[in-house]
């Protein structure tokens, strides 16, 4: 191998030169050394389901997610029309969204700077989230999320 080849070359120049050289392969962690993690500590990407629905004509589409996406990344890996024009980094307002007081519950409280990305949007009430902000857990399997009249993705094709 080519491993071999270069050793022998390093370790015959230094064989001519009188001096002493030890070469060997990096070390390499036993397989019975290694850590192993059994079935429970394995991390899973559980699947879930969330149903976005239009307020302004009540249209439904119930797409999958993936435990720990945000909403707006949900959006846009199923290609549902949510703009997101900042690329989820707290920045604008156009991943608006409302959900249930229970899946409100679930979420912790917006902090500073969704509350005030939120004071630019449309028509928010009480039940007004951004989805870029939302990290889905298990529980939040089956929730719906309301995308408010006036919303408008500037951005679809």
């Amino acid at each position: 191998t080519m491993f071999r080849t270069i050793a022998s070359s390093v370790a015959s120049r230094a064989t001519a030169s009188g001096s002493s050289i030890s070469l060997c392969r990096p070390p390499v962690l036993a397989r019975s050394l290694a850590p192993r993690l059994v079935a429970s500590e394995r991390p899973r990407f559980s699947s879930i389901t969330i149903t976005f629905v239009k307020a302004a004509d009540g249209s439904e589409v119930t797409v999958p997610a993936q435990v720990g996406q945000s909403i707006l990344e949900v959006s846009m890996a199923n290609k549902y029309d949510i703009e997101g024009a900042c690329g989820g980094e707290c920045a604008c307002s156009t991943c608006h969204v409302f959900l249930t007081e229970a899946d409100l519950e679930t979420f912790p409280e917006p902090d500073d700077d969704e509350a005030d990305m939120l004071d630019l949007a449309p028509n928010v009430t009480d039940q007004s989230r951004l989805g870029c902000q939302l990290r889905l857990k298990k529980e939040n399997d089956g929730m719906r999320v309301t995308i408010p009249e006036g919303i408008v993705n500037l951005m679809a094709s």
